[in-house]
């Protein structure tokens, strides 16, 4: 340590702690009452105030041994901590604790003053600051408006699951099925249907045995189609297309309405997204126990 340094912090601790220093000098315990009673102060060679303790016989340095007091109220720790910090790069409290423990100081209410100093500093807020919520659109009309249950549907498709369809003599056959769920956008009620394969026939036969079931429906509501059959993309797998010619005679003959949700635009599906992967997780549970 500098002759400066030391000149300086000697002056502080005198400033802060002068009943503290005339009570080692003189030998005598520090009061019950002082706030350094519990650090074991002792001054050193240069009439510094360090913290005692159990470690003078260890291998680590001297200054770790023993660091240093300086009152963390006043205007040389605010410099040291504001030094630290900006020496690890700001990588948030614990580092910059360290820091200044590996320089030998002890500051006085530390901690207090590091998420002080943190808490102001204006590249810690940018780098760690909380992202804004963006407002939300107002709610539209056909989830508002009371009406009988699945008059106004949501509508994707979720899987594939692996089952057992059959035994032979070689062993076990599997194949795969899809589920197609409708959500009703008013009462949040959900029916699935499952459906042998990704084509327009099929699609249609799921549809039929959810009229059959639940009654026609005023308005349909689903993605672009890119993402209306999940995961199956990838196995290059015919999808539903709602604009095949079948598919839009069944919906005009039934006085349907099909509405798509803009690109890239999720967000809009999660009344029914949300009610998928609750589905898919109670399936995938009962699913994963059952012998294949």
């Amino acid at each position: 340590m500098k002759e400066s340094e030391k000149l300086i912090i000697k002056e502080v601790q005198q400033d802060t702690y002068y009943n503290e220093i005339d009570c080692l000098k003189q030998s005598k315990p520090l009061q019950k009452n002082s706030s350094l009673i519990a650090l074991s102060p002792v001054l050193d060679s240069d009439g510094l105030l360090r913290v005692g303790g159990r470690l003078k016989n260890s291998d680590i340095e001297s200054c770790e041994k023993m660091p240093v007091i300086i009152p963390g109220k006043s205007y040389i720790a605010t410099l040291i901590v504001k030094h630290c910090h900006n020496a690890v790069q700001h990588m948030g409290r614990h580092f910059t604790e360290g820091a200044i423990r590996s320089r030998g100081i002890w500051l006085t209410g530390g901690k207090r003053l590091i998420n002080s100093i943190l808490h102001n500093c204006i590249k810690c807020r940018k780098l760690r600051g909380s992202a804004e919520q963006q407002k939300m659109a107002d709610l539209p009309s056909d989830r508002l408006t009371p009406s009988p249950p699945f008059t106004y549907v949501g509508v994707d498709t979720f899987g594939p699951w692996s089952i057992l369809t059959r035994r032979t003599r070689g062993g076990s056959a599997n194949t795969k099925r899809w589920a197609i769920m409708f959500s009703c956008l008013v009462t949040r009620a959900i029916h699935i249907e499952v459906v042998k394969e990704m084509t327009s026939s099929s699609f249609i036969n799921a549809l039929r045995r959810f009229t059959a079931l639940r009654g026609p429906v005023k308005e349909f509501r689903s993605d672009q189609g890119t993402n209306f059959i999940g995961a199956i993309n990838e196995l290059d797998i015919t999808s539903f297309n709602v604009e095949d010619q079948p598919i839009k005679d069944y919906l005009q003959n039934n006085g349907t309405i099909w509405k798509f949700n803009p690109p890239h635009a999720s967000n809009m599906s999660g009344a029914w997204e949300r009610m998928i992967g609750l589905a898919r997780k109670i399936l995938n549970s009962m699913l994963c126990d059952i012998k294949r």
